[in-house]
């Protein structure tokens, strides 16, 4: 089996500032495996402008576009950590707006599907304050409080607010060897710039179960993705795959439905009701929405845009 391995393609469409070391001669190589080592953070930061919200039963699908017009899609839900960068205070999910400035930050380990817009589900998402002044800085810190990528050092003082990601109170050894959500104002001119906090948050670790599980939702079987490589093709930036092979190579039975130009897929209790040259489609009834419409080619193959593999796949 292999997995969506779809973090770098992530960072890009999110428009992380993230990029790799680069080796300009030998005698160098030593020196950047070893500033590899000294990872600064666990997260990856996107940042762009909120220009939809969805609201669903338990989450929100917020559409964020940024400089560059690339469009990812975070899911916000209950144990999503969301703040205002000026106030530093917590915010409700119903406080999201359209024209907000955000940032998320999303565990950059964590596998993905290779779709456009990217769908994430961030950890933290902070809502830039346009009237108060405010900086968030997310990452690892030495003993010293300088961060390890060397561009932030912190002055604690009794003013600081010291939590956990529970928001409830700790002392300052308690952010030792913790990724850190430190929210800041004003910095000093110096190399690196020092800063006394209003707040910090200590994160607690990126557990391996939780990885392991989002994986097993997200592997492919190899015939599959044999079935995708030799049957394709691209509309828009959009792969498009074979609906009828790709369902029944993943155990699903498929029925064509003429009077409504479609096909209807159903496996145990979950049924995907789809119609060619209709972007909505319906799951156990629910609408949801393709990014290209399916397609009718060669008068008898029906293809869809591959991200319907989330929703095939999540039924393994």
């Amino acid at each position: 089996m292999k997995k969506f391995g779809a973090v770098a393609l992530t960072v890009f469409l999110a428009g992380s500032v993230w990029s790799p070391y680069a080796v300009l001669a030998n005698d160098k190589v030593t020196q950047v495996e070893s500033e590899k080592v000294q990872d600064p953070s666990e997260f990856v930061r996107a940042a762009g402008v909120i220009t939809s919200i969805e609201n669903k039963e338990n989450e929100r699908m917020v559409t964020v576009e940024n400089d560059q017009e690339l469009i990812t899609i975070f899911r916000i839900h209950d144990e999503t950590l969301l703040f205002n960068s000026g106030t530093a205070n917590k915010m409700k999910q119903g406080e999201l707006k359209e024209g907000m400035k955000v940032e998320a930050y999303y565990d950059k380990n964590k596998p993905m599907i290779l779709i456009y817009p990217a769908q994430i589900t961030p950890e933290l998402f902070i809502v830039i304050d346009e009237e108060k002044p405010g900086s968030v800085k997310v990452g690892k810190f030495d003993d010293d409080f300088l961060s390890l990528d060397k561009e932030l050092k912190l002055n604690i003082g009794d003013d600081t607010a010291l939590l956990n990601q529970q928001g409830e109170e700790i002392e300052l050894e308690d952010l030792k060897g913790k990724e850190l959500v430190v929210f800041y104002s004003m910095t000093t001119k110096s190399l690196p710039p020092k800063t006394s906090p209003t707040k910090i948050i200590a994160l607690d670790p990126l557990t391996d179960e939780g990885t392991v599980e989002e994986e097993d939702n997200h592997q492919i079987p190899e015939t599959v993705l044999d079935i995708i490589e030799n049957d394709h093709y691209m509309k828009d930036g959009v792969k498009m795959i074979p609906l009828r092979k790709v369902s029944e190579e993943l155990g699903y039975f498929v029925l064509s439905q003429p009077k409504t130009n479609g096909a209807l897929l159903t496996k145990g209790n979950l049924s995907i009701t789809i119609s060619r040259g209709e972007k909505s489609y319906e799951i156990n009834k629910s609408v949801q929405h393709f990014i290209i419409a399916p397609e009718l080619i060669g008068g008898n193959k029906t293809y869809v845009s591959e991200e319907l593999l989330e929703t095939l796949l999540g039924n393994q």
